[in-house]
């Protein structure tokens, strides 16, 4: 199972953001969001993300329903093709984040403290099973995910973009890498700071503030 980010995690809650929805809405389906298979999984969490352009404070949240024709639809269940016939919309948060980049897009706000998970390994619909959503420690397509932006996090070689050391700056993404810390020497611009690792060299503790 590829990790970006470990369990052992210092900060205060105030430098944690709670507005932000991951964008999942481009995917056909939320087959993919389950937890494991590749290292460079969008929906991870440990991820640099950034406000997408539609971030506007809502009257209220849940910001949105979901309708018809839509992945959420299909995810909440079979929705009704036959007049007179009632169904429940899908309650989203329409303000989203993506990975960032220093190459485009806006400037990075924190990294992701959970995933956004449709399934559990086993294909068992996370919609419908509460107790194994909290055992993953994620949070459904549409809901708000807790981004931190400042603290002290453990993170694996999927988090960085480079070879991590002790003392390495970081900064966000790196050849047009998105959601990734770039192990950088240059200060400038600079998220994050490598200030420990493990004796393996796999893990690494970062201060960082965006």
């Amino acid at each position: 199972m590829a990790k970006r980010l470990e369990p052992f995690r210092d900060y205060s809650e105030h430098e944690v953001i709670n507005l932000y929805s991951l964008k999942v809405d481009g995917l056909a389906n939320f087959q993919a969001l389950v937890p494991g298979s590749t290292a460079d999984k969008d929906w991870d969490s440990g991820v640099v993300v950034a406000a997408e352009d539609n971030a506007q404070l809502p009257g209220d949240l849940p910001s949105g329903l979901e309708h018809t024709g839509t992945p959420f639809r299909a995810y909440l269940g079979n929705e009704p093709t036959s007049a007179y016939v009632g169904y429940n919309a899908y309650p989203v948060n329409d303000m989203n984040v993506s990975p960032a980049s220093s190459a485009t897009g806006n400037p990075a706000l924190g990294i992701t403290l959970k995933e956004t998970l449709a399934y559990d390994e086993n294909g068992e619909n996370l919609l419908r099973y509460p107790v194994k959503k909290d055992e993953l420690q994620c949070v459904l397509p549409g809901q708000t995910v807790p981004i931190l932006t400042r603290g002290m996090v453990l993170l694996t070689n999927d988090a960085l973009d480079g070879s991590g050391a002790v003392g390495k700056g970081l900064t966000v993404g790196g050849s047009g890498k998105e959601g990734l810390f770039k192990v950088d020497d240059a200060a400038a611009g600079d998220v994050g700071r490598i200030i420990a690792k493990n004796a393996a060299g796999d893990k690494w503790l970062c201060k960082i503030s965006f």
